[in-house]
């Protein structure tokens, strides 16, 4: 998983953290990590739990994108101004 490493990498760097404080953080042992950094592909569970330390999910660390539901990509899009709001959700029949 070539893309896992080099988002991976891009991240330690970025968020300066070493391969063992990001193991200590995520109780996924030192040796994975530095796996997928190799090029192993990863335990999907250990995947996760580093993800979830780096507080992004599995996407956009394995491919360094995010894809956004449309409610997400609505809600990017939207300007909200203060003030009171009432939302509501309906089902409408096919």
């Amino acid at each position: 998983m070539l893309n896992l490493a080099v988002n991976l990498r891009k991240i330690l760097i970025d968020q300066d953290l070493t391969v063992a404080s990001l193991a200590r953080k995520s109780s996924v042992p030192k040796t994975n990590i530095q796996g997928w950094l190799d090029g192993s592909s990863p335990n999907i569970v250990q995947l996760y739990m580093v993800a979830s330390v780096l507080n992004m999910n599995i996407e956009e660390l394995a491919f360094g994108k995010r894809n956004l539901s449309a409610l997400e990509k609505a809600i990017d899009d939207m300007e909200i101004k203060t003030g009171r709001y009432e939302i509501a959700i309906k089902k409408i029949k096919s």
